[in-house]
């Protein structure tokens, strides 16, 4: 009996060995790619223009190397514009030809540009998704559910995801629709950093809460925000335990948002806020925010090196200033009316101050320019003496 199953044993180490070794044989190492049983990794060195990750290769060519072992997918530093309609192979009209096994895939900086309603739909089990480093305009059509495919999805990264020098209001406004159109419940997890978003509002915030109840980090860091404006149903987020919003443009936090943060404590008591490296401007309109600092239950990261970077209280330590430190300057309307005038002045002094200079270092063209200018004059004049002469005797 023992024998028997000795003998099974080794039968089936051969099998997969044999399996293991064919999954080497298929990797694409021409491509830059290393593989074994479980994971692709492809990264280009190369220019865009010359790069050999390129949208003919993720298209037509990686979906054939990816196995039923595959679980991690990882492409970086390639040029690919476009994710189209099922991108990891073609299984509408046939489940049994998508790649259930697949649970993460990174897409870091490959220039992607435009995302498919349906790019996700063959992988159906990833939990994780990376897109950070690219160039997405955010879809406008309204039922674009570019996620819908990936109804699993715990952790979204979209870290520098999106187009550069474009609305980052219209990235928010386009992304929250693109939530509401997919089925993202169970995330945990979501990443919109450094995508130069100027506004957090009711409806972006309402979004997420209706996506989903399991959110645990929102990650806002190195953005444009100035604000942020929370639907009340973000309070019901349970199991948030962070918010990130370090590097931001905040000069003031509004009593809404800090009675929002306190109901997110009484929910879960590790919830914390990364208020870090933002640009405080300690006037009369921060006294509440520095209160709720010294007074608050919730973890403030960085909160001992929050410094002003405006006003009277420059280089202070918000934690430290008095309430009665934080005052605003008014300034009269006659000291702003005499300053316009004073700048005024100045900007036409320069002015008079430039052309005289230029008058002076070229004098001798534009004196020139005179004496050929009373020449041609004169010699015009003469010419008409003359028809004039002529046409008088023409007319006797």
């Amino acid at each position: 009996m023992n024998s028997v199953l000795l003998h099974l044993c080794l039968v089936l180490l051969v099998i997969f060995i044999c399996r293991v070794s064919a999954v080497i044989v298929s990797c694409p190492e021409k491509y830059g790619c290393d593989c074994n049983t479980t994971t692709i990794k492809c990264h280009s060195s190369d220019p865009p223009a010359t790069t050999e990750l390129d949208q003919k290769f993720f298209t037509d060519e990686l979906p054939d190397f990816i196995l039923p072992t595959t679980t991690h997918l990882i492409i970086s530093g390639g040029n690919i514009p476009e994710l189209f309609n099922n991108s990891f192979g073609v299984c509408a009209g046939d489940s049994s030809k998508s790649h259930r096994s697949l649970k993460e895939i990174v897409l870091r900086n490959n220039h992607i540009t435009k995302i498919h309603g349906k790019a996700f739909h063959c992988v159906p089990n990833v939990v994780s998704l990376d897109l950070s480093l690219n160039n997405w305009t955010v879809s406008n059509i309204n039922h674009a559910a570019i996620f819908s495919g990936v109804h699993k999805l715990k952790k979204l990264v979209l870290t520098d995801s999106m187009k550069d020098n474009y609305s980052g209001k219209r990235h928010m406004r386009r992304l929250s629709a693109v939530f509401k159109n997919s089925v993202l419940s169970d995330l945990e997890e979501l990443y919109l950093g450094r995508n130069d978003l100027w506004t957090f509002t009711s409806d972006a915030s309402s979004t997420l809460c209706q996506v989903t109840k399991n959110l645990r980090i929102l990650d806002l860091h190195s953005n444009n925000l100035a604000k942020l404006v929370f639907d009340p149903c973000f309070g019901q987020l349970n199991n948030l335990h962070l918010i990130n919003l370090r590097n931001n443009s905040f000069i003031g936090v509004t009593m809404r948002t800090m009675k929002m943060f306190d109901k997110l404590y009484e929910n879960n008591q590790n919830f914390a806020v990364d208020f870090r490296d933002n640009q405080w401007d300690c006037d009369c309109n921060l006294v509440d925010f520095t209160k709720w600092l010294r007074t608050t239950k919730v973890t403030i990261r960085g909160k001992q090196n929050m410094t002003c970077h405006d006003g009277l209280n420059f280089g202070k330590y918000l934690f430290e200033i008095p309430s009665s430190d934080l005052i605003c300057v008014a300034v009269a309307p006659a000291q702003t009316a005499n300053a316009g005038v004073i700048v005024v002045s100045i900007l036409l002094a320069i002015i008079c101050c430039v052309v005289i200079g230029i008058v002076i270092i070229k004098r001798n063209a534009i004196m020139s320019t005179i004496s050929g200018f009373k020449k041609s004059y004169f010699a015009k004049d003469t010419q008409f003496s003359y028809a004039s002469v002529n046409n008088s005797n023409v007319d006797v």
